[in-house]
């Protein structure tokens, strides 16, 4: 008995496609996670430096 596969393959544009889209969305994610992190430290770095001279 012989059995049919229906294969379907993506091509290489669609391939393409997805592979931009993964990259766009990273790079998005990326982005904001650096500077929500990068408020975070220039923040707690002000505010040390704050109470520093606070203290002197």
């Amino acid at each position: 008995m012989k059995k049919n596969f229906k294969k379907d393959y993506l091509n290489r544009d669609e391939v393409n496609e997805m592979i931009e889209s993964a990259l766009r969305r990273h790079n998005r994610r990326s982005t904001i996670i650096s500077s929500v992190l990068g408020w975070i430290l220039i923040g707690g770095y002000s505010f040390g430096l704050f109470q520093a001279v606070q203290n002197v």
